[in-house]
């Protein structure tokens, strides 16, 4: 149990979408689900920052066959084979720059980043550095 003062709520801020425009984005979360509509499906959820520091949270879905050249996108931004598996998990700390736009609210929801275009990995060099060959009469034991 926790204890805490409802008084010191602070005011809540007034949330505004990033403006549009190419951001660094590290992806924080990927789930393999199915669409309403029966479809496999992969949810991912990007922590997008700024140029300032500030972040937002962006979720974007890759529904299979619908929106698989999201994926085909991500996949050449990280290196990544794109042969007809993935594990999902694979995607988790992986950084990517990406396109960001706002889409208008709707329904009674507010306005809201989305993300446009995948662009290019950040340290996404998934090949391991090669350790240099060193003679054995060059070891110092």
């Amino acid at each position: 149990m926790i204890e805490y003062d409802p008084e010191q709520v602070p005011e809540e801020k007034d949330f505004k979408p990033f403006s549009k425009g190419v951001y660094e984005s590290e992806i924080i979360d990927a789930d393999a689900m199915q669409s309403k509509a029966g479809n496999d499906m992969l949810r991912l959820n990007f922590l997008v920052t700024s140029d300032k520091g500030n972040t937002t949270r962006i979720y974007d879905y890759i529904v299979i066959p619908n929106t698989l050249f999201k994926l085909k996108s991500i996949c050449r931004c990280l290196n990544m084979d794109f042969d007809g598996t993935l594990d999902e998990k694979e995607l988790i700390g992986q950084r990517l720059k990406v396109e960001v736009s706002i889409e208008k609210g709707k329904d009674g929801y507010k306005d809201r980043n989305k993300i446009d275009k995948y662009i290019d990995g950040i340290n996404s060099d998934t090949t391991p550095e090669k350790t240099p060959d060193v003679p054995d009469d060059d070891i110092p034991f």
